[in-house]
């Protein structure tokens, strides 16, 4: 999937961040179960649709996202959250770019010194096209740390993930880190300047793939309008260059487009 849109849904950034933020806190203060969906949907401009070193494509893409989610809390300092999601990208032009993938995931969260710290589990299927060939079924092991930082109208929420991915085919299995560090200005009540830097890093450990190393730096800029409490939409443009000791491996791309967010 693409890299900011997958992230946004993750760690509830960009234009998840207005419907997110409230209810990540919301398990502290709930005791009972509670449901929630998530769904988002962002018609996007790409200039490099395949994220290729040469024979760079424009294209545009689209990609909705739906994420249904179980919070609870297991002891008064320890939240619990069950999900499934599915998204897929659907290119107009380049449709070999076109991918999907599907998981159920569970997640444990405390806070510690202030900071949400978390272990998660998922198991993932990937496909090719639109629920078509399936690539591979993955179990993603995750631990991940964040804190949101306000100073008047700024927050700024420092976030940290490792995580290793067990796949029935080797050339999947690797470690991932991520580091981000995204940071809002409200502007008034409705309007936000928003931006998530990153850097993404990958060590895969097996198959053709074994010794590979990807470093993935991305930045974005973008303006959320608030339609209401449970309802955003943010305009962004975002910038991502991949260096990797595969040469092959090595992009840029520049992405600019809306994202609709929703929260039920």
């Amino acid at each position: 999937m693409r890299k900011l849109n997958a992230l946004a849904s993750a760690f509830g950034l960009l234009g998840m961040q207005h419907a997110l933020a409230a209810d990540e806190a919301a398990p502290e203060a709930v005791h009972r179960p509670q449901w929630s969906v998530l769904v988002s949907f962002s018609p996007t401009y790409t200039n490099n649709a395949q994220f290729r070193r040469d024979d760079r494509r424009r294209d545009v893409y689209a990609e909705p996202d739906v994420l249904l989610r179980l919070d609870g809390k297991l002891t008064s300092d320890i939240s619990y959250r069950l999900y499934g999601r599915s998204s897929f990208d659907t290119f107009a032009q380049e449709q070999i770019g076109n991918e999907t993938f599907a998981l159920l995931g569970a997640r444990l969260t405390r806070n510690i010194l202030d900071w949400r710290t978390s272990v998660s589990y998922e198991h993932r299927f990937e496909f090719a096209g639109v629920y078509q060939d399936l690539l591979f079924i993955a179990d993603d092991v995750q631990i991940s740390t964040m804190r949101d930082f306000s100073y008047g109208p700024f927050t700024i929420s420092p976030t940290a993930q490792l995580s290793y991915r067990f796949a029935d085919v080797p050339e999947a299995r690797r470690y991932r880190l991520d580091l981000l560090l995204p940071f809002e200005a409200r502007i008034t009540s409705r309007w936000s300047v928003v931006s998530t830097p990153f850097v993404e890093a990958y060590w895969f450990t097996d198959g053709l793939n074994e010794g590979r190393q990807d470093i993935i730096y991305s930045t974005s800029l973008g303006l959320r309008y608030s339609i209401a409490n449970n309802i955003s939409l943010t305009t962004s443009a975002s910038y991502e260059w991949r260096t990797s000791n595969v040469p092959l491996r090595h992009y840029r791309d520049l992405e600019i487009g809306p994202r609709l967010d929703m929260a039920f």
